[in-house]
């Protein structure tokens, strides 16, 4: 069999695993059900997987996975706060609120809240503090603090669907036509509306009399209600539509609708009626909760919602479920150890598997970004997120290209370690919340933006590929400068790599200028974020002419490459990050410390590797000198 057919097979075989993986995980009908969370419709399941990130650090539970979790919490409050959910890493904080230490982190809402409430006034001057002002363990209260009174909001959500009320004795149960004790809903009692304002004003007309028993039973049922009031601000779950043909287009919690029934619509009415009978069901674990799952999509339906597509919210669960960048990100990691095995003993096979690793490993990486694509309906790269994702796909694609051209291992080595990289610093900005959250109005608008930030992104990648390559030169040059056609090789593929991020880069910037003239009416303002794009393109043409011209040797280049890297982070991440100039779209927060201390590093380890390098040249090596 020829290498390009066992590169086929191997590639085919990559593909029916990934899809395996994906479908092995079937979304159940509960998890697809539809809200409305930050302007985007999404499925349940997502919902409850931020939030259980939130609260615990991870999507699951040992003994729970997110969904379950969820039902949980609104159908069983008594468990739900029993249940240690809230993960406290740093001991201090534990010490601030009287906790006791545990090796495992975790703590219950039960736990957690009085010990919170004792601090609340505390807590909440914390919190309107600017957070650069607050310790790491005041940070990290005020987080616990807002995470305690999610929970706590999450608990109620549903309780007007739920059956709190008990039916008091007396003729107020056979003057609203139902039974004495039984338990009914607030949403049940609010279809009596009518009959309880008769009962009230027949009260007011007759006096005590005859109607004492009445009153004591009205009395009883209030004090009852009153209770449930205390809840009507928990709207966290908008899961009811506008109704159909209605200008509005945000969705309603329970509460918010539990004002006037009459005024609801239709399809309103059976959407909450759909999700009162899908949580007796679910308490009471009986054989209809498929039924009322299946109403409570047909609710939502009927009311032509915006944006809604069942299709979406089934793959986003699948998405959800296959957690395709841990499959990756493994492969990558596998690939870099394979890779560095191979110079030390039985470099053939080694660095073959190597390279099987890292192209298996871009499998579910590209699955993954396409199936963003598909669900959000724009390109993935519109977030700082989604462009970490891109520029590690894009850095582990150039570096599967060129590995299977030139089968050195030095591709398969600046792939695998800048894949796992980038995957770990996703990972760290997923942690955030929802990653596919809705974007302002002029960062979803035209083809312009669409072309302009996939390429200017890949751009980056190739940039940082171009980079990585310019440390392996070095190190290897300090390792081994008489090994002549190697550093040559080496050399090639800075300089190839270099031209590749050029010409996306040059590109991309032309294209965001075009983009700029449509949403901003001007091609060119010096925007801090333009100026850093204009500085990759000169600085890698000045690279390269000089590298051209002679008057930059291989190890200049590699020099100069390494600079590349904070020019790109610093285009890519600071400017973004700072809150400067108009592309701050992307703020998460002040990471000057953490962009200072990258560019720090590379300067450093450009000085020393530069002049171990040139100490270490020889003259047997010209390419490498």
């Amino acid at each position: 069999m020829s290498a390009r057919i066992r590169i086929a097979v191997a590639w085919g075989f990559a593909v029916v695993v990934a899809s395996v993986a994906i479908a092995a995980h079937p979304a159940t009908e509960l998890a697809q059900l539809p809200l409305q969370e930050g302007g985007r419709i999404k499925p349940l399941d997502t919902f409850a997987r931020t939030h259980l990130l939130a609260f615990n650090g991870k999507q699951s539970l040992e003994e729970l996975d997110a969904i379950t979790w969820l039902m949980e919490l609104v159908c069983d409050q008594h468990a739900a706060h029993e249940r240690q959910v809230f993960d406290i890493r740093n001991p201090e904080v534990a010490d601030a609120l009287g906790l006791e230490r545990r090796e495992h982190h975790r703590y219950s809402f039960q736990e957690l809240f009085p010990k919170l409430r004792e601090q609340s006034d505390d807590l909440a001057k914390l919190h309107r503090r600017d957070p650069q002002e607050r310790t790491l363990v005041e940070n990290q209260l005020v987080e616990l603090y807002l995470n305690t009174l999610r929970f706590h909001e999450l608990s109620r959500v549903f309780s007007c669907l739920r059956p709190q009320i008990e039916v008091p004795p007396g003729p107020v149960a056979g003057s609203l036509g139902l039974t004495v004790g039984s338990q009914v809903s607030y949403f049940d009692l609010s279809a009596h509306n009518d009959q309880l304002r008769a009962l009230i004003a027949g009260m007011q007309a007759h006096g005590e009399g005859d109607e004492g028993s009445a009153r004591e039973g009205l009395v009883q049922l209030a004090h009852q209600v009153n209770q449930l009031l205390a809840d009507q601000d928990a709207t966290a779950l908008a899961v009811i539509p506008p109704p159909p043909g209605s200008s509005q287009e945000l969705w309603a919690s329970p509460w918010e609708l539990m004002g006037d029934r009459g005024s609801l619509a239709p399809s309103q009415i059976a959407a909450l009626e759909a999700w009162q009978g899908l949580l007796a069901a679910y308490a009471a674990s009986s054989g209809a909760i498929e039924e009322r799952v299946a109403q409570a999509r047909a609710a939502v339906a009927s009311a032509h919602p915006h944006d809604f597509d069942p299709g979406r919210l089934s793959i986003e669960v699948g998405y959800n479920r296959a957690q395709l960048y841990y499959k990756s990100i493994a492969l990558y990691i596998a690939a870099f150890l394979l890779i560095i095995t191979s110079w030390l003993f039985k470099p053939g096979i080694t660095q073959k598997l190597a390279f099987g690793a890292l192209a298996l490993g871009l499998i579910p990486h590209l699955i993954g970004m396409g199936l963003r694509m598909h669900i959000m309906g724009r390109p993935p790269v519109s977030t700082l997120y989604e462009s970490i994702l891109f520029v590690g796909l894009i850095a582990v694609l150039t570096s599967v290209v060129v590995e299977g051209i030139q089968r050195t291992g030095v591709a398969t080595f600046v792939g695998s370690l800048s894949g796992a990289a980038l995957h770990f610093l996703g990972f760290s900005y997923a942690a955030d919340g929802d990653t596919m959250g809705m974007l302002v109005a002029v960062l979803n608008s035209n083809f312009w933006l669409a072309t302009h930030v996939v390429t200017i992104t890949i751009g980056y990648g190739a940039s940082l590929v171009a980079g990585i390559v310019g440390h392996y030169y070095l190190v290897y040059h300090i390792l081994k400068p008489e090994d002549g056609p190697r550093l040559s090789t080496i050399n090639g593929n800075m300089v190839g790599l270099t031209l590749v991020a050029l010409f996306f880069t040059l590109f991309g910037t032309i294209l965001g200028g075009i983009w700029a003239d449509q949403s901003w009416g001007r091609f060119w303002g010096w925007d801090p974020k333009e100026n850093g794009a204009l500085l990759i393109v000169l600085w890698q043409v000045a690279l390269l002419h000089g590298r051209l011209s002679g008057q930059f040797k291989p190890l200049g280049m590699a020099a100069g490459l390494v600079l590349n890297n904070i020019i790109v982070i610093l285009a890519w991440f600071g400017v973004n990050l700072l809150s400067v100039g108009l592309h701050t779209y992307g703020n998460t927060g002040n990471v000057a410390i953490n962009v200072a201390t990258f560019c720090a590093l590379e300067v450093a380890f450009g000085v020393i590797a530069y002049s171990l390098a040139r100490m270490r040249a020889r003259p047997l090596a010209p390419s490498g000198g």
